[in-house]
């Protein structure tokens, strides 16, 4: 993905994570059904697992920048679940 796709794709998964602000957070697999809403679908990529793993890098990133948190109900760790922030919030909030 170029650095302007990336910066959507994570714009993206911001706002799916806006419109669900439960303490419960969303996972890898309820980010990826909702992304198409914002023209990131799995078949941007080569295979099911390069969506996946486009997710959590992303949510990486946006993790480190501390736009979004791992919501802490984690199970097992395939059992992962990520909310906004309230710093994520003010950034969407400044930059519609």
């Amino acid at each position: 993905m170029e650095a302007q796709q990336k910066e959507l794709f994570r714009k993206a998964i911001l706002q799916v994570m806006d419109s669900n602000r439960t303490r419960y957070g969303l996972g890898v697999v309820a980010l990826g059904h909702h992304l198409p809403m914002f023209g990131f679908n799995q078949s941007m990529f080569p295979n099911v697992k390069a969506f996946r793993d486009a997710i959590l890098d992303e949510l990486q990133y946006l993790e480190d920048k501390h736009l979004v948190e791992e919501a802490l109900k984690v199970v097992s760790r395939e059992n992962r679940a990520w909310r906004i922030s309230d710093t994520g919030i003010a950034f969407l909030d400044s930059n519609p």
